[in-house]
């Protein structure tokens, strides 16, 4: 067994213990040589003064504070990024809204369908009712002519007969039933060419997608509320990445520097080294 195994201690122990203590380069020197036997006090002393220079570059790399400028940093992109999180939130909120605001607008265009279905039933009974009601009026008077002109013909065959005076009330009655009678055909096109027409063609057409649909509804939720919905869960990867992935291990990292600072302090402090 050698020498140095019998001491139980190592020549770079040794030096260490030296530096960190304070004990004179000298002393050191003369202990080292007491171990090792054949080594120079010059030597040592060169070999401790490596050392101590080393120790002094770290000592100087730690004055850099990095570890502040780190922190410091990491606070600043923090902040941003808990105002980013809140804007997120803020979106998501709003896109929910255009969501259940786009619902509804799609039950209210139900409802308007079924709506305009049941008026295209009532005119389209009405215009049976006011054909069947021509056909009747002309089997009666054996004169193929429209509604209204055949019950003024017949009204004014029956006003002929009546004394004067009379007459004139029953015309003045007449006429206003025969303007009714023609204003039926005129309103039942006007309901359906000006009104229900575009509206079927508008919202519910009979096959296929509607206008709204294919100009409004489809390229607002393609083009707007999808793209946004994917870009709100990219940023939140986003954040629970940075959280995760980079804040989390350089917190853990910047926290066990400064335990060993501390334990450095007191290291310092139990051996009387400046």
């Amino acid at each position: 067994m050698s020498d140095h195994e019998k001491t139980g201690i190592t020549r770079r122990q040794l030096l260490v213990t030296a530096a960190a203590s304070g004990v004179t380069i000298a002393g050191a020197a003369w202990g080292v040589s007491q171990i090792s036997g054949g080594a120079t006090r010059a030597q040592y002393e060169a070999e401790l003064a490596k050392w101590r220079a080393l120790v002094t570059l770290y000592e100087q790399l730690e004055k850099v504070g990095i570890d502040a400028i780190i922190a410091t940093g990491m606070n600043i992109v923090r902040g941003a990024l808990t105002a980013l999180k809140a804007g997120v939130r803020l979106l998501r909120d709003a896109l929910s809204a255009i969501e259940a605001a786009l619902r509804n607008f799609q039950a209210a265009l139900d409802a308007l369908k079924s709506a305009a279905n049941g008026v295209t039933v009532m005119l389209d009974d009405l215009g049976q009712k006011f054909r069947l009601a021509e056909s009747f009026v002309v089997g009666a008077l054996g004169v193929a002519l429209p509604l209204a002109e055949s019950i003024l013909s017949f009204f004014n065959s029956l006003v002929e007969k009546i004394p004067f005076g009379i007459g004139a009330e029953v015309r003045r009655a007449v006429n206003g039933l025969v303007d009714l009678v023609r204003a039926i055909p005129n309103a039942i096109q006007m309901f359906t060419t000006q009104l229900l027409a575009p509206l079927r063609d508008l919202f519910f057409p009979p096959t296929g997608k509607s206008s709204v649909n294919t100009n409004l509804l489809d390229p607002l939720a393609q083009n707007l509320l999808a793209p946004l919905k994917k870009f709100l869960d990219d940023v939140d990867t986003l954040l629970t990445s940075w959280e995760k992935d980079f804040a989390a291990p350089i917190q853990t990292a910047l926290d066990a520097r400064q335990k060993i600072r501390a334990q450095i302090t007191a290291f310092k402090q139990e051996n009387g080294i400046v």
